[in-house]
């Protein structure tokens, strides 16, 4: 190992005198992806302008950080970024071949995990039962199969029950998360690739068990994408849009295929570009915005009943693996939408890369960007140099000869790519994502990335990360890595509820005195409206232990008398519980500790 990295730090230094063959250009390297998603590399010749090694922002102490590779797959959205350990710190988790890592913001590993296959996207983490720690879910596969769903805990351990094995199928893409019951705990949606005609979509509760009796659902053909989780309809309970390679699906909680889809194009195919869900009309139902690649591809927004925005699709020739963006980036209470495209031109002269659009599909100010090597990766939008402005910060999917690459920002104001980028890494940078933070906590914003060399035989994974030299402010990142934020279900309006979509409920809606407990407890809470109500016990794993109320209620304020008991009377075992207020309108959750 150690052997391996010293060669390719070796070929990292060798970069500063590699040959420009006419003044003009230089070797380089342009990846693409082939139709069993491994990566494949032809040899270009890049602008000169391209050759620049300098970086103008300090890495991280400790940073980079390299690890084996598979030879055939790497990780294709990048890494996941959060505080997992409590410490007010972000750590960083991604996949390298069959091993999950943790690393702090020195360089430091807090642990790795070795898992049955390979990683190939990033790690889904939420607050998964409400107990108030992070549980991190990844899935694996490749070629033979030995796929896996994992449900991990903040320190790398298996939940009880878990991991979850399909017969060894690739779990393909990564998986998304979400309350889809509506019962306050946390749901896995993932998806099972068997056979080029029959493969399944699972929903997934935290006990390991299908969400009810509907599921799984097999569909006639490779699920295509992470599945993106929302009402797209506005009925009241949650939707799943996923697809097979030419044809967009929508799913309701039972199960069933909604009116409307799925959409089908021979034409067209869905493959990697997980759509976002977001109300961009206005009319209060969530629209679907993705992309699509093949004889015919294009930019689509579909509202909720199947059929095209006015305005949409627009076709952009050229296959693509990008996923979209979907900001209000100006402030203005509108949607724009950001779109990367792979093109890259053989005699060195900058194509349309970056797309952005307005709900309408016209173009906004400034767009397309055009420069020179293309982008399939995820775009984040940020405010990385404390100017008052968003940026666009993207990857790359070209290299110089030794496999370093590129990220990219430019800020939105039309101005173009920002002093100090690009920043070059060991690696390339190829349908990875750059992610924003402080992950060392000293106040200031980092960005951190993976990348990868292909040589075959000896392929590693790099863990770059810089300081940007600016305040980190958390206001100031709107869209961060793949689909946006780590619950991967591509919903927007959750993406500045950080782990979790439910009500913690710091106001005094459902109290509990004493907590910690013992024997006897005092339960408070009040109810603004007439209702329905369901006062339950939880343990950890989802699991009720004890119904305390299930009827109609009037308005007013409630108090009774709870001796700690589960629904045959035995005394709770000491541990962590969640108690779950259920009305009409609102769900509160309240952790309870049992001495």
């Amino acid at each position: 190992m150690k052997k391996k990295l010293l060669l390719e730090l070796i070929v990292f230094v060798l970069v500063f005198i590699s040959v420009n063959t006419n003044g003009q250009t230089f070797n380089g390297k342009k990846a693409s992806l082939d139709k069993e998603g491994s990566i494949k590399i032809e040899n270009i010749l890049l602008p000169v302008s391209n050759k620049e090694m300098t970086n103008s922002y300090e890495m991280l102490p400790g940073f980079p950080i390299g690890e084996p590779a598979d030879p055939s797959f790497k990780n294709f959205r990048g890494a996941a970024i959060a505080d997992i350990d409590g410490d007010s710190a972000q750590e960083i988790i991604f996949g390298a071949y069959n091993k999950l890592f943790a690393v702090k913001g020195n360089g430091e590993i807090l642990w790795s995990k070795e898992v049955s296959g390979t990683i190939i996207y990033p790690p889904s983490i939420a607050d998964m039962n409400q107990d108030g720690n992070l549980e991190i879910v990844v899935n694996t596969g490749g070629m033979p199969y030995a796929g896996r769903v994992y449900l991990l805990d903040s320190q790398g351990n298996d939940l009880a029950g878990w991991p979850k094995n399909f017969n060894e199928h690739w779990m393909f893409n990564a998986p998304a998360i979400s309350d889809i019951d509506n019962d306050g705990f946390m749901e896995i949606v993932t998806c099972e690739r068997v056979t080029s005609t029959s493969n399944f979509l699972h929903v997934i509760k935290i006990d390991g068990n299908p969400l009810n009796d509907n599921w799984p659902v097999e569909f006639p053909g490779p699920l295509a994408f992470t599945p993106s989780i929302g009402d797209i309809d506005a009925n009241g309970t949650i939707d799943i849009v996923c697809s097979i390679s030419a044809a967009l699906y929508a799913i309701s909680i039972d199960g069933n295929v909604m009116n409307g889809f799925p959409l089908a194009d021979t034409n067209k195919k869905l493959s990697y570009q997980s759509p976002i869900l977001a109300d961009i009309d206005g009319d209060e139902k969530l629209d679907i915005i993705g992309s699509r690649h093949g004889d015919s591809s294009d930019y689509y927004v579909v509202k909720s009943n199947g059929t095209y925005m006015n305005g949409w699709p627009i076709v952009s020739e050229g296959w693509r693996y990008s996923p979209p963006t979907v900001v209000d980036s100006d402030n203005d209470g509108k949607y724009e939408i950001y779109v990367g495209h792979p093109n890259v031109d053989y005699d060195g002269i900058p194509l349309n890369v970056i797309y952005g659009f307005t709900p309408q599909g016209t173009s906004l100010p400034g767009f397309p960007i055009k420069k020179y090597g293309g982008c399939e990766g995820v775009i984040s939008v940020a405010d990385i140099n404390n100017d008052g402005i968003m940026d666009i910060i993207f990857t790359s999917n070209i290299a110089d000869s030794l496999y370093n690459g590129y990220i990219h920002a430019y800020s939105l104001d039309g101005s173009g790519e920002l002093s100090g980028f690009p920043l070059r890494t060991r690696g390339l940078t190829f349908l990875s994502s750059a992610l924003l933070g402080d992950i060392n906590n000293d106040g200031m914003l980092d960005l951190s990335t993976l990348s990868y060399t292909q040589f075959t035989d000896n392929d590693s994974i790099f863990l770059s990360a810089y300081n940007l030299g600016v305040p980190f402010d958390k206001s100031k990142i709107l869209f961060n890595g793949y689909k946006g934020n780590n619950l991967r279900n591509g919903l927007l309006k959750d993406f500045n509820l950080g782990i979790s979509q439910i009500d913690k409920t710091e106001n005094k809606t459902l109290q509990i005195y004493p907590n910690p407990v013992t024997n006897n407890s005092i339960v408070i809470f009040n109810l603004s409206e007439s209702s329905d109500v369901k006062l339950s016990v939880y343990n950890i794993n989802g699991q009720l232990v004890s119904l305390l109320i299930d009827k109609n209620m009037d308005i007013g304020i409630y108090q009774f008398n709870w001796s700690v008991t589960d629904n045959s009377g035995k005394k709770l075992d000491a541990g962590i519980y969640l108690m779950k207020l259920q009305t009409n309108n609102s769900i509160k959750i309240l952790k309870i500790i049992v001495d």
